[in-house]
């Protein structure tokens, strides 16, 4: 009985030591400890070079990974509903320019936060909501009004506002915040004679940009509970269509965008 005590305790201390390995690993590089043989543990989170064709499912099926405990023994994880949380929030908290939500409702407070750190960064938060929804609590809308660099706008038309997505750094959106930024330079030129100083040429690296899409609406009942699916990628004419669908729904009423449009 001692012996099995302790080859018990000794398994379960090499257990709890690659458990944590293991998230330490997904946190640093958002890309787990995977077996190799199994195929669907394969996805890399590549959000370096935004080359992404990736899928979220929220399901009871879980993603099994196999490591080493000790010699001739492994034990099998599972990949759990947490850890999805966790890759979809990786991906909203990617975008380095722009964010545009079109979502249903917005009730996840831990989503609502990692936005709100976004514009903190001067990422350029534009978010739609359906009107019937936005004020119904636990609707994180009201939170996220509070701050000015988050733009809040509720579904102008009578039909009902049912997208699931959001657009990082699509090029559209970008666009914009290059138009809005130069016309906030000009209103804030020095009168006052300056010694000339010519900037050297900024080389702007090229930002790809990604859509998610899907049945999952922003909310930790949909996230917890729910049989749920988002499809992320960049491929370009996807990212477009998704941009130009946003834009039909933003109303535009940015000084800098509507003299330009003229």
């Amino acid at each position: 009985m001692l012996l099995v005590s302790t080859a018990t305790i000794f398994v379960a201390s090499q257990v709890a030591k690659k458990v944590y390995r293991y998230y330490l690993d997904f946190k640093r590089s958002g890309t787990p400890e995977t077996n190799n043989n199994d195929s669907s543990c394969n996805e890399v989170l590549s959000i370096k070079n935004r080359e992404i064709n990736d899928v979220i499912v929220f399901s009871d099926d879980v993603v099994r990974h196999t490591i080493r405990v000790a010699p001739n023994k492994d034990l099998t994880i599972c990949e759990s509903r947490e850890l999805n949380c966790f890759k979809l929030i990786k991906y909203i908290k990617s975008a380095r320019e722009t964010l545009d939500v079109c979502m249903y409702l917005i009730t996840s407070s831990e989503i609502a936060e990692q936005i709100i750190r976004l514009g903190q960064k001067h990422v350029l938060v534009r978010i739609i909501v359906d009107s019937d929804m936005a004020f119904t609590p636990p609707s994180q809308i009201r939170k996220l009004k509070e701050y000015s660099f988050i733009q809040v706008q509720t579904s102008k038309k009578s039909i009902l506002m049912h997208h699931k997505f959001c657009v990082v750094d699509g090029p559209r959106a970008i666009a914009r915040k290059c138009v809005l930024k130069a016309y906030a330079e000009k209103l804030n030129v020095n009168p006052q004679p300056t010694k000339t100083y010519v900037k050297p040429p900024i080389r702007n690296k090229q930002i790809n940009g990604f859509v998610m899409s899907g049945s999952l609406n922003w909310s930790t009942q949909a996230m917890v509970s729910n049989h749920e699916s988002v499809i992320v990628t960049s491929h370009s004419n996807i990212v477009g269509k998704f941009e130009k669908e946003f834009e039909s729904l933003w109303v535009e009423n940015d000084p800098a965008l509507m003299t330009t449009t003229k």
